[in-house]
């Protein structure tokens, strides 16, 4: 079975090397069953992109546990003071307020990054820092929201700018400038990705919050790459997908569910920077990605 696994890293590595061939990388896939991890790439931090929300989210559940916030009590949606990043709630103006356990989905679901913040606002940069060191995550570290980290990305560039500019060496060079600077106070590896998801699913939250973040985990998603590919598979791939500058920076962790008792087998996570290639080519190499490992866990379960 390690050996079956081995040769599916492999293969997903020559994946990598021949579509994103410019593109730094690591991956690593923790499969539960044999107890063995498999890692490629560099040994060295990458960046979140909004892979962070997952931990957000259990954080928000953990909140549930402690008995600091109710499921159903009320968010508040401060939409004039989150305006950047992805989301469609900023355009909603006649809705204030989610309860708690409706944001958590649509950050899930979505990835609703005015949601994503007002949740970030109520666990704290300091308590999601604690949640990393206590899953034994020492190379994760969040310092800035989702509004910040976008808002200095695009500062200086002008939006309204031509094809030529996205298609130029300088749309790289900018970007490439940018998310350095990031990556200093905000980044994570795959191996904390991978120990963070086991340890929130297995030791962290009460079987109660457990179901509840389970249940926003497994919300059909618009915002992933590898669990659309693999619809008739018995296993689900579900987790948080992660962009920065247009893909220059992707990650993506999920957990390997079997859909028909929803047990966990594994998780995998994958981080990219330094892309070359358009936002929609190393979203297609995510997915082939999905496939492999869909296909393996069929193979050996």
């Amino acid at each position: 079975m390690i050996e079956l696994i081995e040769q599916t890293v492999d293969k997903i590595e020559s994946l990598l090397k021949e579509t994103l061939p410019e593109s730094k990388y690591q991956f690593e896939l923790f499969d539960l069953k044999t107890n063995t991890k498999h890692f490629r790439g560099l040994d060295e931090p990458f960046h979140w992109g909004s892979v962070y929300k997952l931990f957000v989210v259990a954080e928000i559940c953990k909140m549930i546990d402690e008995g600091l916030i109710k499921a159903d009590d009320e968010l508040v949606l401060h939409r004039g003071r989150y305006t950047h990043g992805a989301g469609i709630l900023k355009f909603f103006s006649h809705l204030d307020r989610l309860t708690f356990l409706d944001a958590c989905k649509m950050v899930m679901a979505t990835s609703d990054g005015l949601c994503a913040d007002e949740l970030l606002e109520i666990v704290g940069f300091e308590r999601l820092n604690d949640l990393f060191a206590k899953a034994n995550c020492p190379n994760s570290k969040l310092a800035v929201n989702l509004d910040t980290m976008v808002k200095n990305l695009f500062d200086g560039i002008d939006l309204s700018a031509g094809a030529d500019f996205y298609l130029s060496s300088e749309y790289f060079e900018f970007f490439d400038g940018k998310l350095d600077e990031l990556l200093k106070e905000n980044y994570t590896t795959v191996q904390d990705l991978n120990q963070g998801f086991h340890f929130i699913l297995t030791d962290y939250l009460s079987n109660e919050t457990r179901k509840i973040f389970l249940e926003c985990v497994l919300m059909p998603s618009i915002h992933t790459r590898i669990a659309q590919y693999i619809h008739l598979s018995k296993f689900s791939l579900q987790g948080k997908t992660g962009a920065l500058g247009f893909a220059n920076a992707n990650n993506e962790c999920v957990a390997i569910i079997r859909k028909s008792d929803r047990i966990v087998f594994g998780y995998f996570a994958l981080n990219t920077k330094n892309n070359r290639k358009r936002n929609f080519q190393s979203n297609d190499t995510f997915g082939l990605i999905g496939l492999e490992i869909a296909k393996l866990y069929e193979a050996i379960l």
